[in-house]
């Protein structure tokens, strides 16, 4: 009876290291899970707000330089300005230029970008190309960089989105 009591604790001795060893390796496998689901999360809500952010732009830029005008045809045509300038040379009626307008709507959307990366920029009609205007077209890419912690380091993020918002019929 001895012997069999003996050998009982010596087996059970013998299981809680073993029982230690895969509880410390599914602990560690299951924090590795969780880095890696948490930086998913935060690059894509990241890219949630930038998406946002540059539809946003694109639609008020639109918006606010479209001018709908009769030709002399009698055809209705849509028109996108750039700046309130040209719109006034051009007499036409519009609240501003799309340009103007999305420098102002980006002043205010900044901060909120800013706020979860470390660098924001955006490039507007790909480069300032005006036959976009003429087509009607306001095109946005908004550019962000960020560190997102992944396990005991950091991963440099480069993330952009674009916009298009156009005045199709």
């Amino acid at each position: 009876m001895n012997d069999l009591l003996h050998h009982f604790l010596f087996r059970v001795k013998e299981e809680r290291g073993a029982t230690m060893i895969t509880v410390l390796f599914f602990l560690f496998c299951l924090g590795s899970l969780l880095s890696i689901l948490l930086f998913l999360e935060q690059t894509d809500y990241l890219k949630m707000k930038m998406q946002h952010t540059a539809d946003l732009i694109t639609k008020g830029a639109r918006a606010a330089g479209k001018w709908e005008y009769v030709d002399s045809n009698g055809d209705k045509q849509i028109r996108l300005f750039s700046t309130t300038e040209e719109a006034e040379r051009r007499d036409a009626d519009i609240i501003r230029g799309a340009r103007e307008e999305a420098g102002i709507l980006w002043r205010l959307n900044r901060p909120n970008l800013e706020g979860t990366s470390e660098e924001v920029s955006i490039i507007h009609q790909k480069g300032e190309r005006p036959y976009l205007y003429l087509q009607g077209i306001y095109h946005l890419e908004v550019k962000a960089e960020k560190n997102i912690p992944v396990f005991w380091d950091e991963l440099f993020v480069k993330m952009n989105r674009v916009s298009q918002s156009g005045v199709y019929e």
